[in-house]
């Protein structure tokens, strides 16, 4: 669990957030209104995020047994569910979002176009989670040691997803809706890293 924990703020939060952040707050001089692209609290909004939250979260419902039977097996289990339901906030939504869709995939469409910056912030986005499943994934996300198995289990589910989400920012630029999408499609997997469950 602590190397889970230190890997995702070394090399998510430290790359993939503070850095950017300070480059386009600091550097740049933008401001979090202008990220937000004048994104206000509607009720269209407000039901979009739900919609896709829920269907995110529903990607991984098969996760959902294997918690509730893993439970009582840790006197520590609210502790680790509060962990599992947190961490793919910060360490995978929020970072990978501002980065991906946010940061690059908006530079990329001012220099390209569209369809460029769709296929090569998506593919980055993939390669991105390749390295860390090949060195500790076992289960679902493919066998550590295995390209084959990880580009088979997460690479190619990875693109897929990279590829909606990264549509969606394209056509409507609204990143408080992906970060929340993604963040349900980590939440179960999460906890099920943190109570050991193998898939």
């Amino acid at each position: 669990m602590l190397f889970s924990i230190s890997f995702s703020i070394i090399f998510k939060i430290f790359l993939l957030l503070i850095i950017p952040s300070l480059v386009y707050f600091v550097v740049w001089g933008y401001g979090l209104k202008d990220l937000l692209l004048g994104i206000k609290p509607t009720a269209s909004n407000i039901i979009a995020a739900t919609l896709m939250f829920s269907i995110g979260f529903l990607l991984n419902a098969s996760h959902l047994k294997g918690i509730q039977q893993s439970l009582s097996s840790f006197e520590d289990w609210r502790i680790r569910l509060a962990i599992g339901i947190v961490m793919p906030l910060f360490t995978a939504a929020l970072p990978e979002e501002l980065y991906f869709r946010g940061y690059l995939q908006t530079r990329l469409e001012k220099r390209w176009n569209r369809f460029t910056a769709i296929l090569i912030s998506t593919t980055l986005f993939t390669a991105w989670h390749l390295p860390s499943r090949y060195l500790l994934s076992h289960g679902v996300e493919g066998q550590a040691g295995s390209w084959i198995q990880v580009i088979k289990h997460t690479g190619i589910p990875v693109f897929i997803v990279g590829v909606l989400l990264a549509v969606h920012w394209s056509r409507y630029r609204n990143i408080v809706v992906l970060i929340l999408t993604h963040w349900a499609i980590d939440i179960l997997p999460s906890i099920s890293s943190y109570f050991r469950i193998r898939f």
